[in-house]
């Protein structure tokens, strides 16, 4: 299997004063269509303010600063 390991640019789902929430697509990156995985980035500016999210699939979450 050959993989493509280029760098994506995430497209935005949302962004707002608070920050952003971005996610790559699985037609720009079919290794996640085949493994079932999704990928996002979730950007929240200073003093920023984010809503609790309750979803019924389970997620893993890094955090960077």
């Amino acid at each position: 299997m050959e993989l493509d390991l280029t760098p994506k640019t995430a497209q935005p789902f949302f962004e707002g004063d608070g920050g952003g929430y971005y996610t790559w697509l699985s037609s720009q990156v079919p290794l996640l269509a085949k493994t079932n995985v999704c990928a996002g980035q979730f950007v929240l500016h200073p003093r920023g303010f984010a809503f609790p999210h309750y979803a019924d699939s389970s997620k893993v979450g890094y955090v960077i600063e």
